[in-house]
Order: structure tokens, then sequence, then C-alpha cells
């Protein structure tokens, strides 16, 4: 058995090991994190959707989607409301880009900031009540205030918060991908 004078020792240890640990680990994110974000200046040559541009920098195009937000996509209400919005907000205009990630599609996500403009494009489209924040990837400080901002649209019935009832994107493309279940169960169902 360890005596005391062994086992505050022991304890001492562990806890500068647990906080050494933890230092490198949040060191390595930070690294991590600061690799993947970078910023650009490019012209925003075309509007995909509402929450999805091309920017030419360079002589290169490339795909940015708008960090944190997600705007109605095809189909849905108020979608081509939204990809309108964008247009006019930010075609043909110079911008500043700061990618923050690389999704699953492979297309990076960032803040745009459109040249004169004082906010980001991003926070932009969710004051026209024409984005939701995206719960699952907006974890910034700012998001926090990107919440109010949507909730404010919510509460003034702007945009998309004046039809009842709104359905989420994700929301929304569950719904689809069920209906087309549905109808080929349904369809492969029927006697030949």
């Amino acid at each position: 058995m360890l005596n005391r004078v062994e086992k505050s020792s022991v304890s001492a240890i562990s806890c500068r090991l647990w906080w050494s640990a933890r230092l490198v680990v949040s060191a390595l994110v930070l690294v991590v994190l600061s690799s993947h974000c970078h910023a650009f200046n490019g012209k925003i040559i075309k509007v995909d959707d509402g929450d999805l541009v091309t920017v030419l920098a360079d002589k290169t195009e490339q795909k940015i989607r708008l960090y944190g937000i997600v705007c109605p996509v095809r189909g849905q209400p108020f979608h081509e409301k939204a990809q309108a919005l964008t247009s006019y907000l930010a075609l043909q205009r110079n911008a500043e880009v700061t990618t923050i990630f690389r999704d699953s599609d492979g297309i990076e996500n960032g803040l745009i900031r459109v040249e004169g403009a004082g906010d980001y494009l991003n926070q932009r489209l969710i004051s026209h009540g024409l984005a939701w924040v995206k719960p699952s990837q907006c974890r910034s400080r700012f998001c926090d205030d990107w919440r109010k901002m949507e909730e404010l649209a919510r509460w003034n019935a702007i945009g998309l918060w004046a039809e009842s009832p709104t359905i989420a994107p994700w929301d929304w493309k569950q719904a689809e991908k069920m209906e087309i279940y549905e109808r080929s169960m349904k369809s492969s169902a029927r006697p030949k």
C-alpha cells in the first residue's frame, strides 16, 4: 500500500500529466484549425443556390458553401427567393472568402464578405429570413448572434418565416426520401 506522501506524489504527477496532455491536444487542435482556415479574395461568378456560390480567384473557380447556414433547397418554398437575394447581393462582385472547412461533398465552407458590405453574406441571408442557422454546424461565438437574428426574423414573419409551417431543409430532404421510398414500395407491390 502507498503511504499518504506517496499517494499525493502520484496524484500530483497524474494531475501534471493530465494538464500536459490537455495542453498538447489544445495546441494540436489550434494547429489543425489554423491550417484549414484561410482567407482569399475573389469574384463571385455564379450563384448555384442561396447558400452555394462559385468564386473565381487566381484564374481558378472554387465552389463555396456559406458556413453555418442553410437556405431552402430546390423544390422548397423560398428557394428561388434565397437564390435571387444571393445573386443580387453578391453576383459579379469582389469578395473576401474565409474558408472554415471542407465538407463531405468536398466543398469548402466559409464566410463571405462582399466588397462594400459591412457584414457577411451568410448573416444577410439570415436577417432577410431566407436561411436557417445550421444547428449541427454553427458553433462559433458569432453563431449566437445569428440565432438571435433568425429568431427576430421569425418573430417579425420575414421571408420564409411568413409562411406556416416552415420546414427546415434537412427535414424536407428526409420527407422527400421517405416519399420516394414509399412510391417505390407501392410500385413494386403492384401485381404484374
